[in-house]
C-alpha cells in the first residue's frame, strides 16, 4: 500500500513538473506571438504608408504626363507657326531673286 501511495505521489509530482514545463512553454509561445503581432502591426503600417506614397506618386506622374502632353501640343503649334513664317520668308527671298534684282534696286 505504501508503494502504491509513493507511486501515486511520484506520478503526481511528475504531472506537476510536466504541467509547469507546459505552462512555461505556453508563456514563451504567447510572448513570441505577441512580438510577432507587434512586428506584423509595424509591417502593416509601413505597407499602408508605402501604398499611400505610391498612390501620391502615381497622381504626380499623371499630372506630369498631362503637362507634357499639353507642352507637346503647344510646341507643335509653335513649330507650325515657325514653319509658316519660314516658308513666307523663303517665298519672299525666292521671289526677290527670281525677279532678277539679285540684291540690286
Amino acid at each position: 500500500m505504501e508503494r502504491t501511495i509513493a507511486f501515486i505521489l511520484e506520478q503526481q509530482a511528475q504531472i506537476h513538473a510536466n504541467m509547469a514545463q507546459i505552462t512555461s512553454a505556453q508563456a514563451e509561445i504567447n510572448a513570441t506571438m505577441a512580438r510577432q503581432a507587434e512586428r506584423l502591426d509595424r509591417l502593416t503600417e509601413r505597407t499602408d504608408r508605402n501604398a499611400e506614397g505610391i498612390t501620391a506618386l502615381l497622381a504626380i506622374a499623371e499630372m506630369h504626363e498631362r503637362e507634357i502632353t499639353e507642352n507637346r501640343e503647344e510646341y507643335r503649334e509653335a513649330q507650325a507657326r515657325t514653319d509658316e513664317r519660314l516658308n513666307a520668308l523663303i517665298n519672299t527671298v525666292e521671289r526677290y531673286i527670281s525677279e532678277g534684282r539679285n540684291g540690286k534696286s
